[in-house]
């Protein structure tokens, strides 16, 4: 992976060595009462089977670093370390970036590789943001050094039932079971369950016809698509990563199967530009449940505007909007510190209470658990190659398109 700053100077990122990959920032006029320059190492899987959420977090890093420059005057070094999408390489990455005076982290994307960074983060007593993870135990294993931005897994699937349930009770022909798809692994496992706790809590009316785990790293998954086919279930609920999503939609294709809707709670897929490069038309129709930006927020256009002109071959989509807003809780909180410090920013981390700068996610306040309080969800469709905010109704840009348009009809 490279990294590469305004001034087009590159450094390559490697996770064994301890040597991290620094976005070097423009010179700005120094501002009253605040410290020098701020090391903040940035953990992401920007290589393996989670490459491109890793790749996008990254983009959002570095491009919040530039406007948190403008809009704090805090001077960040971005360190980036990449886990290779390894859950245990997130404590390798955490103490390699400690050891080069990193003073406050971000990370990890993967939930397992957050915990793991995290063990580090406690022993060092370095304060590390969460812009994305979601399992439940990244912040109930007691960790007093995690501040995460991202809601727990329970908290997205509660939300997203309830706006899908608001979505579906007008209409007609409704789904009347649907089969639940997931990722065995931490994050998976973990939105599975709460899919199994919400679904009964928001008293969903369609009926669970079967889980059908899978591995993150498999290359296939026809059996899997034909067990969901054969239980008879009109509706696909998948947990997944964009590389397994797109798997899963082209085995629908193959197979025939053509549920009235597929709905992806805490998912990545519908929201990743890689998903619709990937699938073309057949990309349209799905439903995910995520984080995403608030087009009515002050900076937003601004911000949109300098993100497509930096990345013009991307858009700024869930990960890297989480990405670059937890930079920002980083610049506030340090700016509030007036240190580079991690035990000033630590305490500043914990009196936190902020507007989002670009999410529309409500206001960022952390309990005594190190979980933020906001947790607004936005449901985003594809429609027309690209994803569209359905709900809530009052940021919706878009009218929910159902039932699915049968893939062999497209």
């Amino acid at each position: 992976m490279r990294i590469s700053n305004e001034n087009g100077l590159t450094r390559r990122a490697l996770l064994g060595s301890g040597v991290g990959a620094a976005a070097g920032l423009v010179s700005w006029p120094a501002r009253a009462n605040l410290p020098g320059k701020v090391r903040v190492g940035a953990i992401n899987p920007s290589s393996g089977v989670l490459a491109f959420p890793g790749q996008a977090c990254v983009r959002g890093i570095d491009a919040g670093a530039k406007f948190a420059k403008e809009k704090f005057g805090i001077d960040m070094e971005i360190i980036h370390a990449d886990t290779q999408s390894r859950p245990e390489n997130g404590r390798i990455a955490a103490e390699n970036l400690i050891r080069q005076g990193c003073t406050v982290l971000i990370g990890a994307w993967d939930s397992g590789a957050t915990i793991s960074a995290l063990q580090a983060a406690e022993a060092a007593k370095v304060p590390m943001v969460v812009h994305i993870a979601s399992a439940t135990q990244v912040t109930s294993q007691g960790f007093t050094q995690v501040f995460r931005y991202y809601p727990t897994s329970l908290t997205v699937v509660r939300k997203s039932l309830i706006e899908l349930k608001s979505l579906l009770s007008p209409l007609k022909d409704v789904p009347t079971s649907a089969a639940i798809m997931h990722l065995n692994n931490t994050m998976g496992q973990s939105t599975a369950a709460s899919i199994d706790q919400a679904w009964k809590e928001v008293d969903v009316p369609l009926k669970i016809a079967q889980y059908i785990p899978y591995d993150e790293k498999a290359r296939d998954l026809s059996v899997e698509v034909a067990k969901a086919k054969a239980s008879g279930a009109d509706a696909l609920i998948s947990v997944t990563r964009v590389n397994d999503a797109i798997m899963i939609i082209r085995e629908c294709v193959k197979q025939g199967w053509n549920p009235k809707l597929i709905f992806s709670p805490n998912s990545n897929g519908v929201q990743d530009k890689a998903y619709y490069d990937a699938l073309g038309k057949y990309g349209d129709g799905a439903i995910l449940s995520t984080l995403w930006s608030n087009p009515k927020a002050p900076d937003a256009a601004a911000i949109l505007k300098q993100f497509a002109a930096d990345y013009p071959n991307d858009w700024l989509d869930a990960n890297s909007g989480c990405a670059f807003e937890a930079v920002q809780i980083v610049a506030d909180a340090v700016s509030r510190a007036g240190s580079s410090e991690s035990v000033a920013i630590h305490a500043a981390l914990k009196a936190t209470d902020m507007t989002p700068i670009l999410m529309s996610s409500g206001r960022i306040k952390f309990d005594a658990s190190g979980q933020n309080m906001g947790s607004d969800v936005t449901l985003l469709q594809g429609q027309n190659g690209k994803p569209r905010v359905v709900a809530p109704q009052a940021v919706a840009e878009a009218t929910l398109q159902y039932p699915l348009v049968p893939f062999n009809s497209r």
